[in-house]
């Protein structure tokens, strides 16, 4: 095993990883997934917004500067393990995709050097290196987000410390009795996403219905969660505002 594989971590590494600790345990597999495998056993496949849940919880973290990202100036294959650390301001400039930063090299324009402050032996190391997150950090902070028992596979646990702490903060209003109404109302298709967050705040108004987006927040955790079409919100295109007509 390489110096660069036991001191670094791909971005993609540190998504899947975080992926699997907030969707495994009691979850099963979303319903897209289900599907697919049933039809093709062998394929290897996972749910995309689940995914990008996770790689959305790794930037917002790299962008508070929880996580520093580094790239390899020379090749792992070549030996080197000397890194540089990517400033947030460069970071914040770069393309983002599927809710997170690539891991795979970005060819940047001549003109990014020319219009932001980016050291030559930097922007050089973008052309030709993946993105990483150094290995220990990315298992510190991984540790510390497992411990405040907040994701969705710690929803049910049985397993909790004898001492644990209080949330700091205001207590959340997503409880396990509102997800567990609209799943109610879904599996006996009293309600579907289809119907509008308003039909289901109705529903819920003799159980005092937390304000219309904490519903869709809900909603949307349970689609990210099972991938069930009755919770997947389709977002209404807004009409395009009539242009001014020109007093003549």
């Amino acid at each position: 095993m390489s110096g660069v594989e036991t001191e670094f971590l791909l971005i993609s590494g540190a998504i899947a990883h975080l992926e699997a600790g907030m969707f495994g345990g009691y979850l099963t597999r979303p319903e897209p997934v289900r599907k697919l495998k049933k039809k093709q056993p062998r394929l290897s496949v996972g749910f995309g917004a689940q995914k990008e849940r996770a790689a959305a919880v790794i930037l917002a973290a790299i962008l508070r500067g929880n996580l520093s990202v580094h790239v390899l100036p020379q090749s792992p294959a070549n030996g080197g393990c000397r890194s540089i650390v990517v400033p947030l301001e460069v970071l914040k400039l770069m393309p983002k995709a599927r809710g997170g930063l690539p891991d795979h090299p970005v060819s940047h324009p001549v003109s990014f050097l020319r219009n932001h402050p980016v050291a030559p032996d930097l922007f050089a190391a973008l052309s030709v290196s993946a993105l990483y997150l150094e290995a220990t950090e990315f298992v510190a902070w991984y540790e510390k987000k497992k411990s405040h028992r907040r994701w969705p596979s710690q929803r049910t646990s049985k397993e909790r410390p004898k001492k644990l702490k209080q949330p700091s903060g205001r207590p959340t209003k997503q409880t396990n009795e509102l997800f567990t109404s609209i799943k109610t109302l879904a599996a006996q298709e009293k309600w579907s996403a289809s119907d509008g967050i308003a039909k289901l705040a109705k529903l819920l108004a003799s159980k005092g219905a937390p304000p219309r987006n904490t519903l869709r927040r809900a909603v949307d955790q349970l689609y990210i969660e099972t991938g069930a079409s009755s919770y997947r919100i389709i977002p209404r295109k807004r009409a395009k505002p009539k242009s001014e007509v020109s007093r003549t």
